[in-house]
């Protein structure tokens, strides 16, 4: 799978890409409105990278990587994942950006290319942004998508808040 957007190119992860990714991951201020707020080590990298390549084989589908076409960099991860809410499967989108790419845009980039490609390819009714209120810029992120406030949950113990956008395609 690969999405090529004017600036980016989401495509699966392959098992090396941790070299690039863990760094990221790694970063306290890219790691702050994480589901534990904690920083990953190397392995929990690479563990977090097969997750995602077990979800292409199991649901056709999950985080793909995301690569800065001007310095063919991986800068983070973009995609749909299969997660329980409110006791319900449901398509939720994900992203984390290195900070050092942050405020110009490239979050909103990828969001969108990944949510095209869940209604058009995946054919999916509706996705899902589960965000920290206090994360203003994922929410503005959300907001951008076309995604509107749904109500308020527990997601791996923390307190967030649900957006949804509808698929337009009939």
């Amino acid at each position: 799978m690969q999405i090529e957007t004017q600036r980016l190119i989401l495509r699966n992860f392959r098992p090396e890409d941790f070299e690039q990714l863990a760094p990221i991951l790694a970063d306290p201020q890219g790691m702050k409105y994480s589901r534990t707020g904690n920083v990953l080590s190397v392995l929990e990298t690479q563990a977090k990278i097969q997750g995602y390549i077990n979800s292409y084989q199991k649901h056709g589908f999950g985080k793909w990587a995301i690569i800065l076409k001007e310095h063919n960099q991986l800068i983070g991860y973009c995609g749909i994942a299969v997660e329980l809410v409110d006791n319900k499967l449901e398509r939720e989108l994900g992203y984390r950006l290195d900070h050092n790419f942050w405020n110009q845009g490239l979050a909103t980039e990828a969001a969108k290319a990944a949510i095209q490609y869940g209604f058009e390819q995946l054919k999916l009714p509706y996705i899902l942004g589960i965000v920290e209120r206090q994360n203003k810029a994922s929410v503005r992120v959300l907001e951008k998508l076309g995604m509107q406030y749904q109500r308020k949950t527990v997601f791996y113990g923390v307190k967030m808040d649900v957006y949804s956008v509808t698929s337009q395609i009939p």
